[in-house]
């Protein structure tokens, strides 16, 4: 039964961990567009020498890059914790059947001990 449950969450957690590089990818090489979380607007600062206008376009664009990168490194922790949590499933798993095919003459209390 652990076994089912441990490779189910190995592929989830390596489904999760390709999902998110492939994402970051996309983004990053092929220039794909990022969804906008945050959205800064031109303001006007007063100066001795009068008005200027300072462009925010740039910093949006660096703040939604930024976001999306947290985001997906985010996700390749849960990932890569997900694939564990399946991998120290099924190595206990093999403990146990290993455990099980001893013969019960041939554990010792010492030996159980040891283990």
């Amino acid at each position: 039964m652990y076994k089912i449950l441990s490779y189910l969450l190995i592929c989830v957690g390596l489904f999760i961990l390709f999902f998110a590089l492939h994402g970051m990818y996309k983004v990053f090489v092929d220039g794909g567009a990022v969804m906008t979380l945050v959205n800064f607007t031109d303001f006007t600062v007063q100066t001795q020498f009068g008005p200027m206008q300072l462009p925010m376009q740039q910093i949006s664009i660096i703040a939604n890059l930024a976001l999306f990168s947290l985001f997906m490194i985010f996700l390749v922790a849960v990932g890569g914790k997900i694939a564990q949590i399946g991998c120290q499933l099924l190595k206990n798993e093999r403990i146990y059947d290993a455990l099980l095919q001893l013969k019960p003459e041939a554990l010792s209390a010492d030996k159980l001990k040891h283990l």
